[in-house]
């Protein structure tokens, strides 16, 4: 009988600075990243992935963040930390209805998304993709949404 293993998921021990406003989803999210060997830091908001950023003094290889939040989003805070971080790579998150924009940026190589609701598969292989990609700046996500 030939036994058949799973591919093994990819995994990776850079460091994550995780936003997600939701907390459930940001635990499950951290739980999830760390199972797979990165080091997590998470943040509910922007400010706060600031703050974060600065005590750290840098030092994040991925930006892994929500689109919509409050008062700043994720575009707006990929946008600045980017600047300030120009090997930094970005991952957005976001809801079903935004699959329709993920396609238009994936088409013009902006930045990977990610779609909730994930399996670890798929986070797996986004954020391997996302870190392992060249860093570029996040252009306007406003002329990639024109429908």
């Amino acid at each position: 009988m030939i036994e058949v293993k799973p591919d093994p998921l990819p995994h990776g021990t850079e460091t994550i600075l995780l936003v997600e406003p939701d907390p459930e989803s940001r635990t499950l999210a951290a739980f999830m990243l760390a199972r797979l060997g990165y080091r997590v830091e998470e943040a509910r908001n922007a400010m706060e992935a600031v703050k974060i950023y600065d005590e750290r003094g840098g030092g994040v290889d991925l930006l892994m963040t929500e689109l919509r939040m409050p008062r700043v989003n994720g575009e707006e805070l990929a946008q600045s930390l980017t600047a300030r971080d120009g090997g930094m790579r970005v991952l957005f998150l976001g809801d079903p209805e935004f699959h329709q924009i993920a396609r238009r940026i994936a088409a013009q190589k902006l930045v990977p998304f990610l779609p909730r609701p994930f399996t670890m598969r798929t986070l797996a292989d986004r954020v391997r993709e996302a870190l392992d990609r060249p860093a570029t700046r996040p252009r306007a996500l406003a002329a990639a949404s024109q429908v």
